[in-house]
């Protein structure tokens, strides 16, 4: 108990204003006052001990914050005094969990809004004694997270060994369950990277198999963890996925973009694999030879011999070696080896190798459309990005064939409504790159293939959707301080109004008096600019006088574009 309170004067509380009291009540929670609380709650009327106070970005009952402060005193006084709901709130502190069920009778089965049970926080932070109270007193072991991924997995991946040990031993979980990728708690060993865990699960009967998800042993291998591959030593299946396991463990090696990136290892063990397969009889089998463009038509290595006159060459050489051995084993469209792919065209990128990284990059985007891979929002802006950089940089060439490529794989994702508004800007940007670029370049058969999908793409009239506002490619072209991902790049060749732009867009046929939702033609907009009066009128006659704009046209206000840019 507090002789003396900040708030208090001769036993007498002051006139607070309501922010300053629930500040009052915040601050004796976080220090764990309970006299302090007690008599701020009795003292001002608390319309509901349920509701919500802001803690940082959270917002919290006075239960859940004393449980997260961890002050079972608080705690007590709560569930005695004052009866607050109890959702089974799950803290690393036992005697807590012990109130909230004894006293408060808690939901030792209540699920959060992300499906979290009190069993599952138990396991993310590794309490034992508090999992086996939730289960003595009927917590569901099987209430899982949305995607079957269960308490063991998580356990497992957060490196508890101890926690593992209960759910296999005690509690008879199946280390062969998986989730729906088809990973079992062996991957999420591995990703948490316990060798302590993986042992112990391969022990218990954890199988290396996988349901439509790479095998765990391969899964290792691609993480680069030599010891973790060698904890299945005596648990593999076959002497080839055993080859092949230390194949990709090389290959991973050489990734540029591993953290354990290490190319003496990476020759270290494609050497041993190739020994293998010599003492096994076991060469490689190639279901077809694909001559990749980006890989400089080159051939993965079938003898040691070849492997050994592989490394009198470059580093670049052994990085392709280490792309196409993920290929053979991965495939094609798995994650990894396609992200490998992308990260190494990017790092010849940042050393303005823009011809062989484009090369990387157009593969990567070949293997996506050919197996009909969805992408990232953010995938072809990269494209679009690089492009920028080029110009910028005065490179003499933009590849005509790249931009052709990449407008393509917009049109699939725009015509199949994905990420509308992200990819019509993305559209956007790169039409004012090819307004650019054909300013510069000669045309050719690629370039009459990109007017003939630009003309398509302005014909089929696409606009925003997300702003509500429905602007068209033209209408975009009018407007400055468009959303550029604070993409320098971008930002510094795309800039708006842009005549070039504009001038693309009629040629391609763009209806010049399309209406926005507030029913602005691209005259309307332009016509309202206070700036750069040279650049407006310039891009007013384009409009009136080869697109033939009707200044006319009211908007929704009832306004020409003249009243407009008057301001009548």
């Amino acid at each position: 108990m507090h002789a003396c309170d900040d708030n208090f004067h001769g036993g007498m509380l002051f006139d607070y204003s309501r922010a300053e009291k629930d500040e009052l009540i915040h601050r004796a929670t976080r220090q764990g006052r309970v006299f302090s609380l007690e008599t701020y709650l009795n003292q001002y009327s608390i319309m509901n001990i349920n509701q919500q106070y802001e803690y940082g970005r959270s917002r919290w009952t006075l239960l859940i914050a004393a449980c997260f402060f961890k002050h079972e005193n608080i705690v007590r006084m709560l569930l005695r005094r004052f009866k607050p709901d109890i959702n089974a709130v799950a803290v690393g502190h036992f005697g807590i969990v012990k109130l909230l069920i004894e006293e408060g009778n808690a939901n030792v089965n209540h699920l959060s809004l992300t499906r979290s049970s009190p069993l599952r926080a138990a396991s993310y932070i590794g309490h034992l004694d508090i999992a086996r109270y939730l289960i003595i007193h009927g917590a569901n072991i099987r209430l899982v997270r949305d995607g079957n991924y269960t308490n063991l997995m998580l356990s497992a991946y957060r490196e508890h060994t101890h926690m593992v040990k209960y759910f296999l031993d005690e509690l008879g979980c199946d280390p062969n369950e998986y989730d729906q990728d088809g990973r079992t708690s062996l991957h999420y060993g591995i990703d948490g990277g316990s060798l302590d865990v993986v042992q112990l699960l391969l022990k218990r009967g954890a199988k290396n198999m996988s349901y439509n998800a790479t095998s765990p042993l391969i899964w290792a291998a691609l993480e680069a963890r030599e010891d973790l591959v060698d904890a299945f030593v005596n648990y593999c299946s076959s002497d080839l996925e055993w080859i092949e396991a230390r194949e990709v463990l090389g290959a991973s090696y050489a990734n540029i973009e591993s953290k354990n990136y290490n190319l003496e290892k990476a020759i270290t063990h494609i050497r041993k694999a190739h020994k293998w397969r010599i003492e096994k009889n076991l060469p490689k089998i190639f279901s077809s030879i694909q001559l990749i463009e980006a890989y400089n038509y080159s051939q993965e290595c079938q003898t040691l011999e070849e492997f050994n006159q592989l490394l009198s060459e470059s580093h670049n050489r052994l990085h392709i070696e280490s792309l196409l051995i993920q290929e053979r084993i991965l495939g094609q469209k798995n994650k990894r080896y396609r992200h490998a792919i992308r990260f190494y065209g990017a790092l010849l990128a940042d050393t303005h190798q823009y011809d062989v990284s484009l090369r990387f990059w157009l593969y990567e985007l070949d293997l996506r459309r050919k197996h009909k891979i969805n992408f990232d929002k953010w995938h072809l802006r990269g494209f679009v990005h690089m492009f920028a950089e080029m110009m910028i940089n005065d490179v003499d060439i933009i590849p005509e064939k790249a931009i052709l490529e990449v407008l393509k794989a917009l049109n699939d994702e725009i015509s199949n409504g994905r990420n509308n508004d992200h990819n019509l800007l993305t559209l956007f940007y790169l039409i004012t790159i090819i307004s650019h670029v054909s300013e510069k370049q000669n045309v050719s058969p690629s370039m009459i293939d990109i007017y003939r999908i630009l003309v398509m793409f302005v014909r089929t009239r696409f606009t925003t959707i997300d702003n509500s506002q429905y602007w068209t490619l033209l209408h975009l072209s009018m407007i400055i301080g468009l959303p550029c991902v604070n993409d320098n790049h971008i930002m510094a060749l795309c800039k708006y109004p842009c005549h070039k732009t504009i001038g693309l867009l009629l040629q391609c046929g763009a209806n010049v008096d399309a209406i926005d939702s507030e029913r602005n033609t691209p005259l309307h907009l332009i016509a309202q600019r206070k700036h750069d009066i040279e650049n407006v009128l310039f891009i007013i006659n384009l409009l009136c006088d080869i697109g033939g704009a009707h200044p006319a046209c009211v908007n929704s206000q009832g306004r020409t574009p003249l009243e407009a840019a008057c301001g009548f």
